[in-house]
């Protein structure tokens, strides 16, 4: 992985795990269907006034196979882990959906499009050991509707994953900017009719307005942009190491902006997740 692909992973590890200080201030104000469909609502349109302005062009791929990577790769997961919230706490919430990158390693092997050396599954190892220990001074603790709650992340992780394989193998050659712009307007398209179901509590004060411009212009906008362009470059397998990074950046974002407490145990474990990555990444060096 080239120094360039490297900042850019880094860069959308930092600005995912940031997502997860709006998710928290919002969805209980506005459930998780409502705060789905305004993040990617957003993201999407945004994300589609600069495809025009810069010309760029969907191809022949049709309108139907944006919506299901919408669903693949933004609808089903933001659902997901939103109702996973309810009964996990944080820690046991990122350790979880740090599942991701083994998912799509596995889908790749299985499929005979990737090659699973021991370096590479003792990087997959190591980073979930450190994943662990960074999130372990949170809490990993598991309410009486637990089981649900991890079966829920762990669905939201491997469709996740899935939908990374899915972009890499479907949208071959389209601009990610296009892929990006597309996903995000898809899944609003498949989440706006379950509003009905599911209207949001609120109240819907101008913080919770804030909180969601946030995630849409930063978590469903510039993060997918990163995502897709990593795909492009590095393939599937590679851009889902993002999910390793997802739970330190979220406890750094935590500590910077919440004032929450970062022990040397959760530094410690940062470092695991660091060397785990770089063999998760190059795994024939």
């Amino acid at each position: 992985m080239s120094r360039r692909s490297l900042a850019v992973l880094i860069g959308c590890g930092a600005v995912f795990g940031l997502s997860f200080v709006f998710v928290r201030a919002a969805v209980p104000y506005l459930g998780p269907v409502a705060l789905s469909l305004g993040r990617t609502l957003i993201g999407g349109v945004l994300l589609l006034a600069v495809v025009r302005a810069r010309g760029l062009k969907r191809g022949d791929v049709p309108a139907r196979r944006f919506a299901l990577l919408g669903v693949l790769s933004a609808a089903a997961p933001f659902l997901l882990l939103s109702i996973a919230t309810t009964s996990l706490d944080a820690g046991t919430t990122a350790v979880v959906n740090a599942s991701s990158p083994a998912f799509a390693l596995l889908i790749e092997v299985t499929a005979r499009r990737e090659r699973l050396s021991r370096r590479r599954l003792a990087g997959l190892v190591t980073c979930m050991a450190g994943v662990t220990l960074a999130t372990a001074p949170r809490g990993l603790g598991v309410s009486g509707d637990g089981v649900a709650g991890v079966a829920a992340v762990l669905l939201g992780a491997f469709v996740f994953a899935y939908g990374g394989s899915y972009a890499g193998r479907g949208f071959a050659g389209v601009p990610p900017l296009v892929v990006a712009a597309g996903q995000q307007l898809g899944a609003a398209a498949v989440l706006a009719p379950l509003l009905v179901l599911s209207p949001p509590p609120g109240p819907f004060t101008a913080g919770v307005a804030a909180d969601v411009v946030g995630l849409g212009v930063l978590g469903s906008g510039l993060a997918y942009l990163l995502f897709y362009w990593l795909i492009d470059h590095v393939g599937p397998v590679r851009t889902a190491g993002v999910n390793l990074l997802v739970p330190a950046f979220g406890v750094l974002w935590g500590f910077l902006l919440l004032g929450e407490p970062l022990s040397p145990v959760t530094i410690a474990g940062i470092g695991v997740i660091v060397v785990g990555l770089r063999w998760v990444l190059h795994p024939l060096s």
